[in-house]
């Protein structure tokens, strides 16, 4: 027991007075110069410099190390806060409407999640492009959307039918959450055999239309695709 305490005890010492040890040296080193100096002797002044450079030397290589070690600790703090950002206010994660065809001209919406951090405050807001004369303007408070997970709208505000046997659908859908707000642009066809074909394409605001989030369009999709511009709704 005494010689683990004794052993401690040099350990603590050592590790008190280790980061002391460069000055130390070069302090050494500019003795023996001044030393060498006062008594002429040349053997004194070059193992002072010696002693001198080496506890430079050393020196600033700690403080080079210390440098270096507090960089890594600052990114590490940094991307840490970056994390932590994004887990409060979503990140780049987005989310999207998609289609369960319920039949000839029904349908439920479905609302998927995509990317790491949930999803605050999520509002979407639908817009019905066949009904501009009375357009569908229904907000659906989506809440909170975590990743992996889908949600349905079990409101009953959404009109889930639509004109059996119109072409195309065409619908916009603008949401809004805490990490910003972005557009889905979703058209879709029936057909033959039942189902759905459908082309889908979701934008952040204010980024360029030929950088999508999501660019999706089925091979059996008969209507016109987005080309980088403004989608039509045919």
């Amino acid at each position: 027991m005494a010689r683990d305490a004794t052993k401690m005890n040099k350990n603590r010492f050592f590790e008190l007075y280790y980061p002391y040890l460069p000055s130390l040296i070069t302090i050494i080193g500019a003795i023996l110069m001044a030393a060498g100096l006062l008594i002429n002797d040349s053997t004194a002044r070059f193992i002072g410099a010696l002693f001198a450079a080496a506890g430079t030397f050393w020196s600033g290589h700690r403080q080079i190390k210390s440098s270096a070690e507090a960089r890594m600790r600052n990114e590490k703090i940094l991307e840490l806060s970056e994390k932590l950002r994004e887990a409060l206010t979503g990140g780049n994660s987005f989310c999207y409407g998609t289609l369960l065809y319920a039949g000839p001209g029904r349908f439920l919406w479905s609302f998927l999640h995509v990317g790491e951090s949930p999803l605050y405050d999520t509002q979407v807001r639908i817009c019905d492009l066949r009904k501009q004369d009375q357009i569908l303007d229904t907000t659906l408070h989506l809440g909170t959307l975590f990743p992996g997970r889908s949600h349905f709208d079990y409101s009953g505000k959404l009109n889930s039918s639509i004109e059996h046997g119109t072409h195309i659908q065409a619908f916009n859908l603008f949401f809004v959450a805490r990490n910003g707000s972005w557009t889905q642009e979703i058209r879709w066809n029936e057909i033959k055999g039942g189902g759905i074909a459908v082309a889908n394409r979701v934008i952040r605001d204010g980024t360029a239309l030929n950088t999508p989030l999501l660019l999706q369009i089925s091979p059996d999709y008969q209507g016109q695709t987005p080309a980088d511009k403004a989608w039509p709704a045919g």
